[in-house]
């Protein structure tokens, strides 16, 4: 039996955002899936582009990094830019997505040697194809639940369940997980095609309580 795990995602507008959602969190989930979107490789931008200087406000993440697994969702061109820093920084997982880069070997030999998992991600208009090579050498895969990357509270592509059913057949003990249009309706279904990692994020991010919210996704499973 794969192990099942949930873990709250957002692209924020900016560090206070994530910090309160943190706060909210702390002592309730063990991780965060921190969603950084550029502007290029997804037309939105979230923190910490939305700042004059993302690099350096990306080092803010070591107020998180103390309380929570954190898990870099790299909606970017050429993520790997920023690996080094997310080692600085005690990042314990990195997703690249299909179509950011052409350096997905280097990336795989960087997370090796520093000791992070890496995951991929893809949309479900990705031709698989192109998926298949790299997933016996990356740790875990993400199916984006919905068809615009980056960008939160859009409806849920019901394509993914056929998509994760063909991974689980394929792969039965690859980490399948999902981001985008995870919430109370539609994390059973995820489940019984076959998802082992779910990444709400407005469910939990813009609910009135995130910790109750969080706490009734979590029972849905447990």
């Amino acid at each position: 039996m794969l192990p099942i795990s949930i873990v709250p995602s957002l692209p924020a507008k900016s560090f206070e955002e994530l910090r309160v959602l943190a706060q909210a969190l702390t002592g309730v989930a063990s991780g965060m899936q921190i969603d950084i979107v550029d502007g290029v490789f997804a037309p939105h931008v979230s923190w910490p582009f939305a700042e004059l200087d993302a690099l350096q406000s990306l080092r803010q993440l070591q107020k998180i990094t103390t309380d929570f697994s954190v898990e870099m969702d790299c909606m970017v061109m050429y993520p790997e830019r920023y690996l080094e820093t997310f080692v600085q920084l005690g990042v314990d997982r990195v997703i690249v997505h299909m179509g950011s880069t052409d350096a997905y070997a280097q990336i795989i030999e960087h997370a090796q040697e520093h000791g992070y998992r890496i995951g991929l991600a893809f949309t479900n208009d990705q031709n698989m194809e192109d998926v298949h090579p790299y997933i016996d050498s990356v740790d875990y895969v993400q199916v984006m639940g919905i068809k615009e990357v980056g960008q939160q509270g859009q409806p849920f592509d019901v394509r993914t369940l056929q998509t994760v059913r063909d991974l689980r057949s394929k792969y039965p003990e690859l980490e399948i997980a999902v981001d985008g249009a995870v919430n109370k309706e539609t994390i059973p279904q995820l489940y019984a095609a076959g998802v082992t990692r779910f990444a709400p994020g407005s469910a939990v991010a813009k609910a009135a309580d995130p910790k109750t919210a969080y706490e009734s996704l979590v029972a849905l499973l447990f």
